[in-house]
Parts: structure tokens; C-alpha cells; sequence
């Protein structure tokens, strides 16, 4: 296997242990010891570069999430990398764990919205990044009466299906209006998602295209950009949301029913 390949997949494999919730120490450690099995603290915090304070911390992280182990060895202490099966058990893990706390969280969130001060008629700004935080604003856009502007190519390039039946069921009848890039992808999502009385999709003329999807409701208007960095903006302002609306609607009148 050449180089860039072998370094191509170690790439991939990083990405993935990130995904799945180890932070960059936890997958530098986690990657130095898994191929010598069993080492010294020592060893591994020259190997990967990292303090010996820190590698000792990372390596206790890394025992409670069961990944690693330790023994003595001629009263040295010794840390095993447990097998990859374990990532398994981990996932399933917090899978359980996030089940327990979603009630437990939507029970105070009431008080939190009450901590929460308001930035009266000033747009309030966040940014995220990556697959997760793609998901996590999708999550909470989707239920809503929604206004969608976006190519289901770049969609599917990214998450490999239909991100509404990703995180909200394959069964879920979603509301609003989507307009669409008219692409081979756009046959695939008339395909999988049900038009009814309360959601209906039209094509973009021919020739206009873009790599993002844009939705707004309510308050709050979500920018997606399906770049390296795949960048999410959410701005909160109802103005804003009204000349979106207006855009909207122009493109709406010109483009073709489905």
C-alpha cells in the first residue's frame, strides 16, 4: 500500500474515533498505543508527542471509556490497548446514556430559556462545524413549518443519504417547501420523501446550481455550506427571515412544480 493511501486512511480513521467523541489527545494516544498493544506511559508520551502528565490523564479517560487497560509488568506499570471491538461497546454506551438525559435535559430546559437574556433587535450569530453540528442544527430546523432552499447532491455527497430520514426517522412527514437544485439527486429525494398538504417541492430552473442548502423558520435562518471546513450559520432575526421569505417566494414563482 502506498503512502498516500496508508496516510489517507489513518486520516479517515481519526475522523471517525472524533465522530464517535475522543478528543485529538485521546486519538494521538489512543493510535500510539493500538499498534504496540501493550507500553509503558512513558513510551506513549514519547511516541505520541504529549506530556507525561497529559498521557497519564488521557490514558485514564481512555480506561473509563474501556478502549484501554493496565497491568503490572515486573511492577512497572503497563497500558494494553483493548481490541477495536470495544469502539462498539463504547457507541453503545453513550447511545444508552443519551437516551436517559434527553427527558432529564428537556425538563430544565424551561429554566434555561429563562437564564437566557435576549439581544433585543440584534441579530445573535453562531457558527458551527462538521457532520455532527450539520445534523444537530438539521435536527432542530426540520420539525418546523420550513422553508428550504438547497441540492440534494451535496446532501447526499455528505451524509450518503436522506439526512431528514437520518434524524428523524424513515417514516417522518416533514412540513414547509423545499426548493431544489434539478439534479439526478433531486429524482432520489422526490423518491424518498412524501409530498402531502402541508409540504411540496419545486425544481430551480435549469442551470442553477450551488453547493449549500439554505432553511429559515420562525426567527432563524440556518446557512449550510457543504465546503472542507462544512461550515453551519444560524442567524436569529426576524427581519432577516423576512427578506429570505422574499427571496424565496420570487424563486418559488418561477420555478417548475414537481
Amino acid at each position: 500500500m502506498s503512502n498516500t493511501s496508508s496516510k489517507g486512511r489513518t486520516l479517515g480513521i481519526r475522523s471517525l474515533l472524533e465522530r464517535i467523541g475522543l478528543n485529538n489527545r485521546e486519538i494521538e494516544i489512543y493510535m500510539t498505543l493500538l499498534p504496540r498493544k501493550v507500553a509503558r506511559a512513558s513510551v506513549i508520551s514519547k511516541a505520541s508527542k504529549q506530556s507525561r502528565s497529559h498521557t497519564y490523564l488521557v490514558l485514564r479517560s481512555l480506561e473509563e471509556k474501556g478502549l484501554v487497560s493496565e497491568i503490572e509488568r515486573g511492577k512497572i506499570l503497563h497500558f494494553v490497548a483493548e481490541s477495536p471491538q470495544r469502539l462498539l461497546s463504547y457507541i453503545e454506551n453513550r447511545e444508552e446514556e443519551l437516551h436517559v438525559l434527553k427527558p432529564l435535559v428537556a425538563d430544565v430546559l424551561p429554566q434555561l430559556h429563562a437564564l437566557t437574556s435576549p439581544l433585543a433587535g440584534k441579530p445573535r450569530v453562531t457558527m458551527l462545524h462538521g457532520i455532527e453540528g450539520m445534523k444537530q442544527v438539521y435536527r432542530e430546523m426540520l420539525p418546523k413549518d420550513f422553508c428550504g432552499i438547497f441540492n440534494p447532491q451535496a446532501m447526499y455527497d455528505a451524509f450518503g443519504k436522506n439526512i431528514a430520514q437520518m434524524v428523524l426517522g424513515k417514516d417522518t412527514r416533514i412540513r414547509g417547501r423545499d426548493l431544489l437544485v434539478d439534479n439526478a439527486m433531486s429524482k432520489r429525494w422526490l423518491s424518498e420523501v412524501t409530498q402531502h398538504e402541508g409540504y411540496s417541492i419545486r425544481l430551480l430552473p435549469k442551470g442553477v446550481t450551488f453547493y449549500s442548502d439554505t432553511n429559515f423558520s420562525d426567527d432563524t435562518v440556518a446557512l449550510f455550506s457543504y465546503d472542507d471546513e462544512q461550515t453551519i450559520i444560524c442567524i436569529e432575526n426576524k427581519n432577516l427571515v423576512d427578506s429570505f421569505k422574499a427571496w424565496f417566494e420570487m424563486m418559488w414563482n418561477i420555478s417548475r412544480p414537481t
